[in-house]
């Protein structure tokens, strides 16, 4: 029975791989602090309590027991950040945490079956706690010396890019601060806002965007901006965190998002950005050691094919049975063409429609995104749901079982509690619909996307690989992998992702391998 601040109290001949059962509260902690594989873990209270609430987000022992069995214990950071266990005091409150641990596991355990949440709590979060461990442990490399040359460049075109910034304004200003910047782009540049905040005219992005016609000062703010997130965001925040290894070992958090999905913090590579050249450039600096090679292993518009088994839409899913382009096939049955004959502005119009509706996107969002009226918009969400019936019809039964029941479900049953649709205001409930929308889609991808980590692990466990997952981003793994094993390890990975679990849609796995994480992607 352990708490993971209460490690130093443990024996170590508790967590061996053939031990009893364990009952713990935050396992993944435990085990980098006792450096054991925790294949004897039985429970973790914290991934329990997740599942019966996933949006309550800290889930500490403390208010757990105080909450599920009207009991109070003291936390270990009452006392300048741990217990006294040289102290009798100290010794009893770590005495009675551990009880609080298992009394506390035994309801959560009937309140998961209770809910129908038990199977998922054992097949996919409860094995999961080992595989990110290892993941943290493993960390991946970085190159220090193009990350510092990086930095380097990133700093030169920050300076250059505020100099012409400042020539755009006739003065010097602080860049980074908005009411100065409104000063310069409003009052002395006279350029018209697109909309408005409570404090005056918007400099987000968006707006931003729309204004690129009216001065050039716009083009290169949005390009200093950019340059500049890379720089601050990432190329200097990283260098602390290299470890005496060479490595980066961000920490994966199994219980901070409400949909399921895997975050990551210190650092969080799902915010690199890969939509421009400059952040793909920045994967460079990830690399494998020699004689290794770094394999990237992508589902396929996971999403797309979630949505399209969810709906049983015979569209959807004829399209993804043979194979196609989903965006070329979704822009011909939406503009009423031949495959053959939808043209670029069709298919990215067709892309922003499939992956907005998977996450709920309306007419008024869909018309932000393609720049044109929400009428316009609204016409073409008409059409693909004339086009597409059954999500349409999905999505109809999706919101109004929601609202019945109070949440939705994922297909192998994670919960979602959704409180803004009982709500008085008409936009917190236009909100809610959205979010019981997607949530299923964007629930089930996670699910899928865990599963995948965990029978892929157990796979190259049982072939006795030296293969090692380093990374989950999105829908993405990345390997560490032999240049020896990578001909035995990559149709593993597929197969075994593709295998995961059955769709009324075929799962699709895209593979790359190379010296860095951008050339493998």
């Amino acid at each position: 029975l352990l708490h993971a601040p209460d490690v130093a109290a443990a024996g170590r001949t508790l967590v061996g791989v053939d031990g009893p059962p364990l009952v713990v509260h935050r396992a993944k902690e435990l085990m980098h602090g006792l450096g054991d594989d925790l294949r004897a873990l039985h429970a973790d209270t914290a991934l329990m309590a997740y599942l019966l609430d996933p949006a309550e987000g800290k889930y500490r022992l403390e208010d757990l027991t105080l909450r599920y069995l009207s009991l109070e214990v003291r936390s270990p950071d009452e006392e300048e950040g741990h217990l006294d266990l040289d102290g009798q005091a100290s010794v009893v409150e770590t005495g009675r945490r551990a009880v609080a641990v298992l009394r506390l596991a035994d309801v959560l355990a009937d309140a998961l079956d209770a809910r129908e949440l038990g199977e998922l709590n054992e097949r996919i979060e409860r094995p999961l706690v080992r595989v990110l461990a290892k993941m943290e442990d493993a960390g991946i490399l970085v190159d220090r010396v193009f990350l510092d040359d990086l930095r380097a460049e990133l700093a030169t075109e920050c300076d250059r890019l505020m100099r012409e910034l400042w020539a755009h304004a006739g003065e010097e200003f602080n860049v980074n601060s908005t009411p100065q910047l409104r000063t310069i782009l409003f009052d002395k540049l006279g350029l018209t806002p697109v909309k408005k905040t409570k404090t005056g005219p918007s400099t987000d992005a968006d707006s931003l965007q729309k204004m690129a016609g009216e001065h050039p000062i716009v083009e290169d703010l949005l390009r200093y901006r950019e340059v500049e997130k890379l720089r601050s965001t990432y190329a200097d925040a990283l260098p602390p965190l290299i470890g005496p290894d060479g490595r980066i070992h961000a920490t994966f958090k199994q219980t901070d998002t409400t949909p399921g999905r895997i975050s990551s913090e210190a650092p969080n590579p799902q915010n690199v950005p890969v939509r421009t050249a400059d952040g793909r450039e920045f994967r460079r600096v990830f690399i494998a050691p020699p004689g290794w090679g770094l394999l990237t292993a992508d589902y396929s518009q996971i999403e797309l094919r979630v949505l399209a088994h969810l709906a049983e839409d015979p569209g959807l899913t004829d399209a993804f049975e043979r194979g196609v382009d989903i965006h070329t096939a979704t822009a011909a049955t939406v503009f009423h063409v031949a495959e053959a004959d939808v043209d670029a502005a069709q298919r990215r119009l067709a892309k922003v429609v499939n992956y907005g509706l998977a996450y709920g996107m309306e007419a008024y969002g869909l018309g932000q995104r393609l720049g044109i009226p929400t009428d316009e918009a609204r016409e073409i969400l008409d059409a693909y749901f004339d086009g597409f019936p059954k999500v349409a019809e999905f999505m109809r039964a999706t919101v109004r079982e929601a609202k019945e029941r109070g949440y939705t479900t994922t297909i192998f049953g994670r919960r979602r509690q959704i409180t803004e649709l009982s709500s008085d205001n008409f936009r917190i409930r236009q909100m809610g619909e959205r979010m019981a929308q997607n949530a299923p889609v964007q629930g089930s991808a996670a699910d899928i996307f865990k599963l995948a980590m965990i029978d892929v692990d157990r796979a190259l466990d049982a072939g006795g690989h030296a293969t090692r997952m380093l990374l989950t981003v999105h829908d993405e793994l990345v390997f560490e992998v032999p240049h020896t094993e990578r001909v035995d390890v990559e149709p593993l990975v597929r197969e075994t992702m593709e295998a995961v679990t059955e769709l009324r849609v075929p799962l699709v796995v895209d593979l790359g391998y190379g010296p860095t994480w951008a050339e493998a992607k």
